[in-house]
């Protein structure tokens, strides 16, 4: 088997070459002094690619075509931070006053209440939905339908979402009543830790349905009414400029009525289309 060497360092000018092309392709900024960030990712492009240097990648990334390179270096610089239930105070809001609030519309009983975790990352946001509407539709008189899409940019981390399968260290922010209803334990197989891996109920994930999506440019996401969306912390990682782009792809893609919900330290400047309900929780009016 071939040995791959490692690479040589990342030069300041390459850093900045590289973040230029998640930017044109993405949006996303990323501070190129960073250059130790730059090396722990594309040095794990290079490996998954059986390069030993970084000039070779280069090439590759300057003859890149078709895009798909550009794409997988975007996947690789991009952070997918995420947990369950993270921001606990947006889904007790949801299920206190929020699927009231949409179902007068007719959301959940007389057309699917969509839910649309925009960065889905792994999938934890979008599944902590699901589960407050399977326990709407649970109660008496409650929610009888609903859809959950999620997206991302990276793929790799749209087939984790997809395939709903987690460690114990990564449903730490379930209560042990959601564990119970919602996760199946393995009975077989285990980290490498012997710990058992838990995926999410096929009652959940036959709801759901993952894409590929580019909120810089969402022109080829169509197909989406949401009355719910997830809009967290990503919107830091754009510029001003591709912020806006992204919130009004998003916002035309939401039903009138339908809820808007971003990360507690984001901030969208004040547009007539939203409304403030509380602070990283909107309207779309």
């Amino acid at each position: 088997m071939k040995m791959v060497a490692p690479p040589l360092k990342l030069s300041a000018q390459e850093c900045r070459f590289l973040a230029e092309r998640a930017f044109a392709f993405a949006g996303v900024q990323i501070d190129p002094r960073n250059q130790d960030f730059f090396q722990l990712r594309v040095s794990r492009r290079l490996r998954m690619l059986g390069m030993d240097n970084f000039d070779d990648y280069m090439s590759l990334l300057e003859s890149d075509g078709t895009g798909n390179e550009t794409r997988c270096l975007t996947e690789a610089l991009t952070t997918h931070t995420t947990s369950f239930f993270r921001e606990c105070h947006q889904y007790e809001w949801l299920q206190k006053e929020g699927l009231q609030r949409l179902s007068a519309s007719g959301a959940g009983f007389e057309r699917p209440l969509v839910v649309w975790s925009a960065a889905c990352s792994t999938g934890a946001e979008l599944w902590s939905a699901a589960m407050i509407l399977e326990d709407a539709a649970r109660a008496r008189g409650g929610l009888r339908k609903y859809q959950l899409i999620g997206t991302d940019i990276s793929r790799p981390v749209l087939k984790k979402a997809a395939g709903a399968t987690y460690k114990e260290i990564e449903i730490d922010g379930l209560g042990d009543a959601h564990r119970c209803r919602y996760l199946m334990r393995s009975t077989t197989a285990t980290d490498l830790e012997k710990r058992p891996y838990y995926r999410i109920v096929p009652e959940l994930r036959q709801h759901a349905e993952f894409k590929w999506a580019n909120l810089s440019n969402l022109s080829g996401f169509q197909d989406c009414a949401a009355d719910v969306v997830f809009l967290r912390n990503v919107l830091i990682y754009f510029s001003e400029e591709v912020q806006q782009r992204a919130l009004n792809g998003v916002i035309d893609r939401m039903r009138q009525g339908g809820i808007l919900m971003t990360g507690h330290a984001e901030v969208v400047s004040p547009r007539p289309s939203l409304r403030m309900i509380r602070p990283s929780i909107y309207e779309k009016v």
